[in-house]
């Protein structure tokens, strides 16, 4: 990594705990620029105004996440097991995480759900490019496992799922949003995994 790439790195971190502490609205450039220890001019030269600097750290570390799930995803669709699908996906962040240069596993996964709060003009464009195509993937891959399910109730258990994930992993000091923070992650996804199976082959079950 040149200086250039390193100085980069730097302000995307310290912008990704300031974006997932306070919002995009609650972020200031001044507050970023002094977290990074750097001067605004510096941050603009890199990547130009706030809203800038949000996508394209969301885009650097979505493209991340997007990585470490996939492998994961791939792995797990040879043992034919959909328990193992679900929590190998959802375990990846934490399990598999390559590279904190700008951030570990776990902080990105409370910036990308603080992301779900943003406003959609925003989030859209890169949430489009550079993150969603590997979650459809993933959704793909599980809901064949439940032929005949509606997508209805598919929508339904995901949107569960997904706040429960987020309960589990999102909600720690990272965040200061004053909840304690959950220990034992892993076990807590494995044990996610079980009931998120158990609901989906209930619905299945009831449209048989």
């Amino acid at each position: 990594m040149n200086k250039s790439e390193a100085t980069k790195a730097h302000i995307m971190r310290a912008a990704i705990t300031q974006f997932t502490r306070l919002g995009y609205e609650g972020a200031s450039m001044r507050e970023i620029a002094n977290a990074a220890d750097v001067n605004i001019g510096l941050i603009r030269y890199h990547f130009g105004n706030k809203a800038d600097l949000y996508r394209d750290t969301l885009a650097y570390v979505s493209e991340q996440y997007n990585s470490v799930c996939l492998k994961a995803l791939e792995e797990a669709k040879s043992c034919g097991d959909v328990e193992e699908l679900i929590y190998s996906w959802l375990a990846a962040p934490i399990t598999r995480w390559e590279d904190s240069t700008v951030a570990g596993g776990e902080e990105v996964l409370c910036f990308l759900n603080k992301m779900g709060y943003e406003a959609p003009e925003l989030t859209r464009e890169v949430y489009e490019s550079h993150y969603s195509y590997a979650l459809q993937e993933w959704q793909e891959t599980v809901q064949a496992h439940f032929p005949g399910m509606e997508r209805a109730d598919w929508l339904w258990c995901l949107t569960c799922l997904r706040g429960m994930y987020f309960n589990i992993v999102a909600h720690n000091d990272f965040t200061l949003w004053g909840l304690p923070a959950i220990h034992g992650k892993e076990p807590a996804i494995r044990r996610l995994a079980v009931d998120a199976v158990s609901l989906l082959r209930t619905y299945t079950q009831g449209r048989a």
